[in-house]
């Protein structure tokens, strides 16, 4: 059999293909045609194939050697046609595919198989081919390398294709699963049937699609999301469906630890009064305003996600430009820190107190800032309240240092005034005139007292007096120079109070300038005392516990305005310390009118109406004592004998105080400071003359005062009979004097009367 026609040899040298036959005897071809192309791809005449059969074995690329033996030993049933692709080595050293097409054949000759047949160069075929398998080799470790599962399957629903990631789900070889469904392969009889319902649609719809799914996975429950895409052909027909599955289910956890803490962010900023925002600086804008900004500010939040500086507008005139100046240069930067005021929608004045933070991507540049807004206009309140306290703390300070000289300079004053009456005839008009003189000082003293009491308050040095006859002169002081009269409805039988006149003056003093201010245009103030005996335990005025000290005797002062009254809002707050409703008011007037009358045992409180005026009520415990033995008091009622010693600073104090104990009886000394009073007072024990009492000055600049040196003296003698003076009149020592030694006390100005009783009281004792 012929596998070509005789040709003439013409035709083979123009034809590039080699024509040959031969007889096949392992790797030896014996030639007996082969046409001159031979040398185009080999590179050899033919000649040289000719005289060297074993020459054509030896061309093969050696790796494809074992492959062409195995094709020329298939000859169990002849003739047989062989098509064969393998390489040769050309002329250089170069490598050249061919393909053989050729018939075997039984040898009618001689032993062995009679070939002929045909080679053809194919060289950029094969090239195609190696390009093609690089490609699939790059596909697949493409697909092998990526986390997602790969599949591949066709209209009937069987895989033709899974990548390797399929084998964290179970571990499948390619021909254990090509051509089989997904329940062949391990997937739950559920998401199967899914699937192939997917995959369906894609084939109707030519539309990819996605699910997502939970599996096992190793003892693991995994959310899958499973996408299904289509495959087509040069004619937008669907061959195939490809299925792209992704584990996606720490993703989902991480969405959901995000959501759970964007929840608990708007709850915590729906909750607090604090407005947060967020600024997002690509955008140049406000994405997130929590609604607080509504109760707060009083604008939309909408306003503010549109246009991010509206909130601008409600911003004090004064604080405007600056605000927005630090906003727009900082609000990118390391963070602001910023106060103001605004305008809310009830157009009252709040501060605010601005605070941001810039939050950084992963590479430190800040793409986001968080900012704060919190109201603080009760702590700017209570600021303003503690610099007003700081101040009215340092006026005190100065008011109790000019009402210690003061009483000083009016105890000298008294001393020399009660000195020269008690040299006078009560009936001379000198003896007149210095008493006005006292009456003055008196005035003065009272005067000293009240800037004591704004200085320190605390508990209050009471005597008895008339509440009658500093009255109406005090109230008459408030009122010079205003447009209100003072009303005056007293009876001549008013009972004795034991008070502490400077106090009570003062509370006096703050009722009627409060009268005051609420008639601006006028009008009277009227001024009440009585007498009141109540027939049953405490509580008739429903005003609260009068206490175990309460007398059944009291007297009741009320002071009425006619003016415009106080709400019932403010009632419940009037006595409330730094509560005011006047723009200049320190609201410490009340507030030190109530402590004064509770320290007094008594109670004071207010009724008030709208339109028609106030009234402020105080009740004080009456004393039951004849007037007339309190107007006694001018001269010493007992004269005494014994020696005095005189402890104070100032010479004029010592000067008439010696005088004043001289007139009483006694022998004194006089010393300027504590250190010289010990000294004194030691060398007078040793000598056997000891001291009949001693009157000690609280205060001694510089030096050991009257409570250090009484400390000192109940050392040396337990027994000793020691007076305390002060002109801080409200000093804790001289109101609780027994609790630190002493026996008696008086406090400054006071006149030659007091300073005999006080001695005498002592000296009996």
């Amino acid at each position: 059999m012929e596998f070509f026609p005789t040709f003439p040899l013409s035709f083979f040298d123009e034809c590039p293909a080699i024509f040959f036959r031969c007889n096949q005897h392992g790797i030896s071809r014996e030639f007996s045609f082969l046409t001159p192309s031979v040398k185009k791809v080999f590179g050899i005449s033919t000649d040289f194939f000719l005289n060297n059969p074993k020459l054509f074995f030896q061309k093969i690329y050696p790796e494809d050697q074992d492959k062409f033996l195995r094709s020329m030993a298939t000859y169990s049933s002849l003739p047989l046609n062989i098509q064969l692709d393998y390489r040769i080595m050309g002329d250089g050293g170069r490598v050249v595919w061919v393909q053989e097409n050729s018939i075997l054949t039984s040898s009618t000759h001689s032993e062995g198989i009679f070939c002929q047949g045909v080679i053809f160069e194919i060289f950029h075929y094969q090239k195609m081919q190696e390009e093609l398998q690089r490609w699939d080799r790059q596909l697949e470790s493409l697909t092998c390398s990526l986390p997602d599962i790969i599949v591949r399957a066709d209209r009937k629903k069987r895989l033709l294709y899974l990548n390797r990631s399929w084998d964290g789900l179970a571990p499948v070889l390619p021909e254990q699963y090509f051509g089989k469904r997904f329940v062949d392969v391990g997937v739950p009889q559920s998401i199967a049937e899914l699937f192939e319902a997917k995959i369906h649609d894609v084939y109707q719809t030519f539309q990819s699609s996605k699910v997502e799914v939970s599996c096992s996975t190793q003892g693991e429950l995994r959310l899958l999301e499973v996408r299904f895409c289509p495959e087509f052909d040069e004619h937008r027909i669907v061959l195939n469906v490809l299925l792209v599955c992704r584990d996606i289910t720490e993703v989902r956890t991480a969405e959901l630890a995000c959501k759970e803490s964007d929840e608990k962010f708007r709850q915590l900023a729906e909750t607090i009064d604090s407005v947060l925002w967020i600024w997002d600086k690509q955008l140049e804008k406000i994405i997130y305003v929590s609604p607080a900004y509504e109760r707060l500010w009083g604008g939309k939040s909408s306003q503010l996600l549109q246009n991010p500086f509206a909130w601008l507008a409600l911003v004090v005139p004064d604080d405007r430009n600056r605000v927005e100046h630090l906003f727009i240069r900082r609000i990118g930067g390391d963070g602001l820190d910023i106060e103001y005021r605004i305008f809310n929608a009830n157009h009252e004045t709040r501060w605010i107190h601005n605070r941001t933070f810039p939050m950084k991507d992963s590479s430190g540049v800040i793409n986001r800032v968080i900012g704060i807004a919190q109201d603080v206009t009760d702590r700017k309140k209570w600021e303003e309240e503690r610099i007003k306290g700081a101040k009215l703390e340092s006026l005190g300070l100065l008011a109790g240092g000019l009402a210690h000289d003061f009483n000083n300079l009016l105890t000298a004053i008294l001393g020399q005034l009660s000195l020269a009456k008690y040299s006078l005839e009560p009936e001379s008009s000198l003896y007149v005139r210095i008493s006005e003189a006292e009456k003055a000082s008196e005035r003065a003293q009272d005067i000293a007292s009240q800037l004591l009491t704004f200085s320190k308050g605390g508990v209050p040095i009471k005597k008895v007096v008339s509440l009658k006859d500093f009255l109406e002169d005090n109230v008459r002081l408030v009122l010079t120079g205003s447009n209100l009269k003072p009303v005056f409805r007293i009876p001549g039988d008013l009972w004795m109070v034991n008070v502490d006149v400077g106090q009570i003056c003062q509370v006096i003093h703050n009722l009627v300038i409060n009268a005051r201010q609420a008639m601006p245009n006028g009008g009277e103030c009227l001024v009440e005392a009585c007498n009141v005996i109540e027939d049953i335990n405490a509580e008739t005025l429903n005003v609260g516990d009068l206490g175990s000290s309460m007398s059944r005797r009291y007297i009741c002062l009320s002071i009425r305005d006619f003016g415009v009254g106080i709400s019932n809002e403010n009632l419940q707050k009037i006595f409330d310390p730094y509560f005011t409703t006047k723009a200049t008011g320190s609201g410490l007037g009340l507030a030190t009118s109530y402590s004064i009358v509770k320290n007094h045992g008594g109670v004071i409180w207010v009724e008030s109406e709208l339109g028609r005026g106030s009234a402020f009520f105080i009740k004080i415990p009456a004393v039951i004592e004849e007037k007339e033995n309190l107007e006694c008091r001018d001269f010493p009622t007992t004269f005494g004998h014994g020696k005095i010693l005189i402890m104070d600073d100032e010479i004029q104090i010592r000067k008439v105080l010696g005088e004043m104990v001289e007139v009483c009886g006694y022998s004194y000394q006089t010393v300027p400071n504590g250190e010289e009073a010990l000294e004194v007072f030691r060398h007078a024990q040793t000598a056997g003359s000891p001291f009949s009492a001693v009157i000690l000055d609280l205060t001694i600049p510089g030096g050991l005062g009257g409570k250090d040196v009484m400390g000192q003296l109940l050392k040396m003698d337990p027994q000793v009979k020691a007076i305390v003076a002060s002109g801080y009149s409200h000093d804790p020592v001289l109101a609780n004097y027994r609790d630190y030694g002493f026996k008696g006390r008086v406090a400054k100005p006071f006149n030659l009367a007091d300073l005999s009783i006080v001695l005498n009281e002592v000296l009996q004792c």
